[in-house]
């Protein structure tokens, strides 16, 4: 008799099966970073996109934006927005992340070669745009997926003097839900080994296809119209975050500079007893706010909340100290 529990594993076998692909792409050194009028020159020559949200007159603080998976640089647009009325002097840049759906090279996007990629993306933009800006206050915001590069980038930097003066978590991944299986957790760890370029999509990985990821929207329904959702990321990608949130805590322990963290009591892909934790076993050097949403579900920019979510981060920049 086959069991429930036998018969997911078959079917989750099949699927990465099925989906296994090649990818040609082939990350090089270039030499030679640049930042373009609307495209980062990378490490290894490759031009991502990026979006600006600019002031009239020249920035005294910027924000460096990256977006969660399946996500896009225009994830900003509510804090862009809001900021450019109500904080005169904040600019953000956001950048298409490696491998997500806005990502120039087509058959790169839902799959990531090595983390440390997107490490090297966010140093080097970083550093690009201190250059441009010199005297600027500079606060990486990462949302979701992007939490997980922004803390890992600075925890394992070489040299943080020239990254980023403060921190914002969105709606932070910081542990593997305790209501996710272990099997299929196993499962996608021992499967990407062997076939690390087969792809499962999200709904499948969680077993429903009815995520809520704001109070008004499912995560499939909100996807079907956004033109750079990626149906089914690889597995590299999938356990590679993995690997990414279980480190999220150790990765935290570098932390020196202030740290804004907000979450809500809703959200299907982090715990808020997970984010609690986390808050709590910051270093004591780690000046931290945060701002909790019990009412609200993950995508906090895009959700019933979002007018207040913006206005805490507005308030919260106010309160930092002259760079």
């Amino acid at each position: 008799m086959i069991t429930p529990m036998t018969r997911g594993l078959l079917m989750v076998i099949g699927v990465l099966l099925l989906s296994s692909c090649r990818l040609s792409h082939i990350v090089s050194e270039s030499g030679e970073v640049r930042l373009e009028n609307k495209h980062l020159h990378s490490f290894d020559g490759d031009r991502l996109p990026y979006t600006t949200w600019m002031p009239k007159t020249a920035p005294d603080q910027i924000i460096i934006g990256v977006h969660g998976i399946s996500g896009a640089a225009s994830d900003y647009k509510p804090l862009g927005d809001h900021l450019l009325a109500n904080l005169p002097g904040t600019a953000i840049y956001a950048t298409e992340t490696r491998g997500q759906g806005n990502d120039p090279i087509k058959e790169r996007r839902g799959h990531i070669g090595d983390r440390r990629e997107w490490f090297r993306d966010l140093t080097t933009f970083t550093k690009l745009i201190r250059k441009k800006h010199p005297k600027a206050r500079i606060v990486w915001c990462g949302e979701s997926m992007g939490s997980l590069i922004v803390m890992h980038t600075y925890a394992y930097a070489v040299d943080r003097s020239g990254l980023c003066d403060a921190m914002i978590l969105s709606s932070p991944i910081v542990d593997i839900r305790g209501d996710f299986p272990k099997w299929k957790e196993y499962l996608a760890n021992g499967a990407a080994v062997l076939l690390p370029k087969a792809r499962v999509s999200l709904e499948a990985l969680a077993g429903k296809s009815d995520v809520k990821v704001t109070k008004n929207t499912i995560h499939s329904e909100q996807a079907q119209k956004n033109p750079y959702h990626i149906e089914r990321h690889t597995l590299r990608l999938l356990t590679t975050l993995g690997d990414m949130i279980r480190g999220m805590k150790m990765a935290s322990l570098s932390l020196n500079i202030p740290l804004y963290v907000l979450y809500g009591g809703k959200d299907v892909f982090s715990d808020p007893k997970d984010v609690k934790i986390f808050l709590e076993n910051l270093p004591e050097t780690t000046k931290s706010e945060q701002s909790f949403y019990p009412e609200s579900f993950h995508l906090l920019f895009h959700d019933h909340q979002s007018d207040k979510v913006v206005a805490d981060i507005e308030k919260w920049l106010r309160k930092l100290p002259a760079r």
